[in-house]
């Protein structure tokens, strides 16, 4: 993958900006950024899996807020999904809307006397909370999509989930915004980044071409096998 001294290269090439002082390398840095941002941003809309990370933590008895710091996850995008595990039992928690705050008694089991999940959860800001309040130290483990991070040092490299023809959408993008100061045409390159756009927005879709996504149960993973037992304590 190109590293952020390649794309600066390219982006002042494209620009006709090379060894041009008007434009200081961090300011290229920062367009570049900015380019990878916005492709970070386009491939997460395509809900493919680009990106995703996760982290786990126990609950504490009697807690029901928790930070997201606090539980790992400091560089949070979007939510994916939390999983609770209690022995071998594994199950997927659904989240509970805010009008729902006050419908879950604090003193619910997890699971109804059906075997269906009871326990929900809400992401509020930088904090979850889980209803009803845990009153054991089970293992949560969130799934979500990581915030972009911007490359700093000229070695710092693209990540390895972006295919190498999608960095251009960076670079065409730097050598516009150089262009844009000079106050000189932008034309082509507004041409251009819409053509590389909308490729990427084709080509990003079904990444698993074997397997593409079809409709999901959204009540699978909520429940257990009748007979097991999964509840708080």
């Amino acid at each position: 993958m190109s590293s952020l001294s390649d794309l600066r290269t390219r982006a002042r090439r494209l620009a006709d900006a090379v060894g041009n002082n008007f434009f200081s390398d961090a300011e290229v840095d920062e367009y570049v950024n900015i380019g990878l941002g916005e492709l970070h941003d386009i491939l997460v809309s395509k809900f493919e899996d680009y990106y995703v990370s996760s982290a786990a933590f126990n609950l504490v008895s009697g807690t029901s807020v928790y930070s997201l710091p606090s539980a790992g996850v400091t560089n949070l995008y979007k939510l994916l999904g939390i999983d609770v595990t209690q022995g071998s039992d594994t199950i997927r928690v659904p989240r509970y809307s805010f009008q729902e705050r006050n419908m879950l008694s604090s003193n619910a089991a997890l699971y109804s006397n059906r075997g269906s999940a009871n326990i929900r959860y809400n992401l509020n800001g930088t904090n979850l909370t889980f209803m009803p309040e845990p009153d054991s130290a089970d293992s949560v483990t969130v799934w979500y999509v990581p915030s972009f991070v911007k490359l700093v040092n000229d070695a710092d490299s693209v990540s390895n989930n972006i295919a190498t023809n999608w960095e251009e959408y960076a670079v065409v993008l730097a050598a516009l915004k150089m262009k844009s100061k000079e106050e000189t045409s932008t034309v082509p390159l507004e041409r251009e980044l819409t053509r590389i756009s909308a490729r990427i927005e084709e080509a990003s879709r079904n990444r698993d071409a074997g397997e593409p996504m079809g409709i999901t149960d959204d009540g699978a993973g909520l429940t257990i096998s009748y007979g097991d037992s999964f509840n708080w304590g």
